[in-house]
């Protein structure tokens, strides 16, 4: 039962004051606080609560004890909350919180002392702390975090040293205990994908994962093909052949790709795509000229199906959407060796006008235009109208 004298609204400073004492240093602090300046009237409740003068301090202890004895409450915290003023926890959990991430910090940093001789290992988990993947662990979980990181690229190392190549699939359950544990997205991929990478001095992706021997899987993601000139020799022709004869595209897998390399005779001409689109068109029209679809950023199985193209001599054109990632695509087949074809500023502009004649409104490009280096211009033509022409809107000119 809380006596009225003590909910005056003189008194309110004082709990007030007491509550953010303990919501600052814990439910469990007492020692003294200043109370400032209160009224007469709240001077004299307090005295009497507190059996004696009231003076610019007040001991939590002493008025914890009074409190308890008038049964305001069976503690401080408790007394304040009937009187009108609860005490946050929620303070407490975030100095908690920030205790434990430091706890976690210094754990992971210290495993990687123990354990990493790699000059580079000191950058990599302050890049792997920065990045949040041990956000919410506590200190045991984050240094298991690195150890398993650690046994994962003794792993792979051994693995390459010995001339495996690994499933990274196979490779979590191994060493992880679970076949998920590698899963994109998940902390401990994370934190592998910055060691790979920081370890063969490229990028933080997935492709530093094939660097270093280990795969995803085989069969994910394959190369969408029409009518490929696959020689007899190798493996894949019957599989081609009997595609093309039945007018339907067909899919090559890496797993394929690697057992029986693809083979066409020299100076074969192919188109090489963006999107699925333009191959399922050519199937349907039964154009005679072979095409191979990135199906956006090109999988590991169409990045090794163009390798074994352009090692047997074949004349790979590419055609992409007219927008800022299609361009940066574009950028990256020119790099590996693939000729821009009708990916001009010119061939923008007449799709651009041929959309309008038709009454068609394109989407707007927001994002930034990269470089065109195989013809500067574009960039700066779709820049300035900032229209999106996608691929499949050019079909009849890129398959006539």
């Amino acid at each position: 039962m809380v006596p009225p004298s003590l909910t005056i609204d003189d008194l309110g400073v004082v709990w007030t004051t007491v509550r953010h004492r303990l919501e600052q240093s814990g439910i469990d602090n007492r020692g003294r606080i200043r109370i400032g300046p209160v009224s007469p009237e709240a001077r004299r409740v307090l005295a009497a609560l507190l059996g004696g003068p009231v003076r610019a301090t007040i001991n939590l202890a002493v008025l914890e004890a009074a409190l308890v004895e008038l049964g305001v409450g069976a503690d401080l915290p408790e007394a304040l909350s009937a009187l009108g003023h609860p005490v946050s926890l929620e303070p407490a959990a975030r100095r908690a919180a920030r205790a434990e991430q430091r706890d976690a910090r210094r754990a992971a940093r210290e495993s990687v002392a123990a354990e990493w001789p790699e000059p580079w290992a000191g950058e990599w988990i302050d890049g792997v702390i920065r990045s949040g993947v041990l956000s919410g662990l506590d200190a045991d979980a984050a240094a298991g975090i690195v150890r398993t990181v650690r046994r994962l690229v003794d792993r792979i190392a051994a693995d390459a040293d010995a001339g495996r190549t690994s499933s990274r699939v196979d490779l979590a359950a191994a060493v992880a205990g679970s076949s998920h544990a590698l899963d994109a997205g998940s902390r401990l991929e994370a934190a592998t994908t910055r060691a790979l990478a920081m370890r063969s001095m490229g990028e933080g992706s997935a492709e530093a994962w094939e660097r270093a021997g280990v795969h995803t899987d085989l069969v994910s993601a394959p190369a969408l093909t029409w009518a490929l000139p696959v020689v007899a020799a190798s493996g894949l022709h019957a599989l081609v052949a009997a595609a093309a004869g039945a007018e339907v595209p067909v899919h090559l897998s890496r797993l394929a790709l690697a057992a029986h390399p693809v083979v066409v005779p020299a100076g074969t001409d192919v188109l090489v795509v963006e999107n699925p689109r333009l191959v399922e068109a050519a199937a349907q029209r039964r154009t005679a000229g072979a095409v191979v679809a990135l199906n956006g950023n090109p999988s590991a199985a169409v990045r090794l199906l163009l390798e074994q193209l352009l090692a047997a001599g074949a004349e790979l054109r590419y055609h992409g959407d007219f927008d800022a990632p299609g361009l940066a695509i574009c950028a990256r087949m020119q790099r590996i060796g693939l000729t821009p074809w009708r990916m001009g500023a010119d061939d923008y502009r007449s799709a651009v006008e041929a959309a309008a004649a038709d009454g068609v409104d394109l989407p707007v490009e927001d994002r930034p235009v990269p470089p065109t280096p195989w013809d500067p211009p574009l960039r700066d033509e779709l820049a300035s109208r900032g229209l999106i022409v996608h691929e499949e809107r050019l079909i009849d000119t890129l398959l006539a």
